[in-house]
């Protein structure tokens, strides 16, 4: 029995961890669960009921909250947590297939789902088994009364977003907002602080909440409603589409602000570097709009590095498959940039080998080479400083495993890509020693022609 799911028309409470009368009442509403052996109310086809402890009328208007369509025919449903699930038949009345997940398999859901002779699909999974590779993904996701039980709830809502490819409605317990600097705040629960329940862990205020799910990797968080203390949110994956008309900006790589390489690893806090130009200025974390694969990401920090280029720090967005990432960015007033890739490694470390197959059957210009010293010298990788080769092609996008340097009859692949714009790109190899005498180089894409050769002087 979750502890904020109480009927709309209970009389007002004072819902708080630690507070007497709110852990009677709770109890009170778990033995009525037993009592009346559901919690959701199920209509059946010949106009019969499966009595629970929540009316078909607070069902209906629970989900209105949200705006969730009608129709929902052609769309792939997950709901997590289902309980006796109401809301996954509703999902299904509405046309949508329908998976409902929930942490232990109750006969109330699997008699409801006979006599509604329903297709629903019920599994019984907690949330830190749930993924991609085991479920697909759904354009839509319902997380009701799941978050504040969960020991980690940033990670669940990370699991939530890599299921969910449109929106996610997510209904949780929240303390009450407070007057403070920073109103993102959230409640742990040791023991049995709320509620008298091993099981409930946390209460984040409504700003927490929101903050959280975008955090986790939404690009849109917005609280519908908080009705006795149950905070409705409606989460979108992806931005609204441009509208502006100012200068797309110019995106020149994406890195990784440990690294500074274009590769990520799966099991790593590591955050997306995107360099940049852009006209506009007075740019902010908020009017800043990137996207990885399509799905916007949240823009944390932006820096301006003088005469038009910037700099983003952003969140990178959680469960990306091993391979090849593009990213594009716009401004609250432009239309989007050109694409520029970044790698995921395997959880092994092991990135991208395969070049693309897209890439132009011409050799590359290579334009000019040097050696640059190291930025950072505390750090390792780099340590010997940078070998930057300019060079020009038609390709549309690089990623580091299409770029092949020969220098010197050692072949190996390039660390990171820039693009300049015109055709005109930057190819970086981190060194780990000084490269001693004149070095003949050439680059290639992929297994394409090599380019013209030049000497490329070490450094001094």
């Amino acid at each position: 029995m979750a502890s904020e799911e109480i009927a709309a028309d209970a009389a007002p409470l004072n819902i708080a961890a630690g507070d007497r009368g709110f852990d009677e009442r709770v109890k009170q509403l778990a033995d009525s669960v037993q009592s009346r052996f559901r919690y959701h109310t199920i209509e059946l086809p010949d106009g019969s009921v499966l009595p629970g402890l929540q009316s078909v009328e607070h069902l209906r208007w629970r989900l209105g909250l949200f705006g969730l369509p009608e129709d929902l025919r052609g769309k792939r449903v997950l709901d997590i947590g289902a309980w006796d699930g109401w809301f996954s038949f509703e999902c299904e009345r509405r046309g949508a297939e329908v998976v409902a997940v929930d942490c232990v398999a109750l006969n109330t859901f699997l008699e409801a789902r006979e006599l509604l002779q329903s297709r629903v699909e019920y599994l019984t999974l907690d949330v830190s088994e749930l993924s991609p590779a085991k479920l697909g993904t759904f354009d839509i996701v319902l997380f009701f009364g799941v978050l504040y039980h969960l020991r980690h709830p940033l990670l669940g809502l990370e699991k939530v977003v890599e299921l969910c490819t449109d929106l996610a409605l997510i209904e949780s317990y929240v303390i009450p907002s407070e007057a403070r600097p920073i109103p993102a705040v959230m409640e742990f629960y040791e023991r049995t602080e709320l509620g008298g329940q091993i099981d409930n862990w946390c209460g984040p205020s409504p700003e927490g909440l929101l903050a959280m799910c975008r955090s986790a990797g939404f690009a849109q968080a917005e609280l519908k409603d908080v009705t006795n203390q149950r905070g409705s949110v409606v989460c979108r994956r992806r931005w609204p589409e441009p509208g502006g008309a100012a200068t797309a900006p110019h995106l020149n790589a994406v890195v990784n602000n440990r690294t500074q390489i274009a590769r990520f690893h799966p099991l790593k806090d590591e955050y997306l570097c995107c360099y940049f130009k852009s006209p506009e200025g007075n740019l902010t974390a908020d009017s800043l709009f990137v996207e990885v694969d399509g799905f916007g990401t949240q823009t944390l920090v932006v820096t301006a590095n003088g005469e038009g280029a910037w700099q983003a720090d952003c969140m990178r967005p959680p469960g990306l498959a091993p391979g090849r990432h593009r990213v594009r960015l716009r401004t609250l007033h432009s239309a989007l940039s050109n694409a520029v890739e970044f790698e995921m490694s395997d959880e092994s470390g092991v990135g991208v080998t395969v070049p693309s197959d897209s890439l132009p059957a011409v050799a590359p210009e290579l334009c000019s080479a040097q050696f640059q010293p190291p930025g950072d010298r505390r750090i390792t990788i780099g340590r010997a400083g940078s070998l930057i080769c300019y060079l020009r092609t038609t390709a549309e996008t690089l990623g580091t495993a299409d770029v092949y340097l020969d220098i010197d009859g050692n072949i190996t692949q390039s660390h990171t890509m820039s693009s300049l714009g015109d055709g005109v790109w930057q190819a970086n190899l981190l060194l780990d020693e000084a490269m001693p005498g004149n070095l003949q180089l050439r680059l290639r894409l992929g297994n394409g022609p090599w380019s013209n050769t030049i000497t490329a002087s070490p450094v001094a």
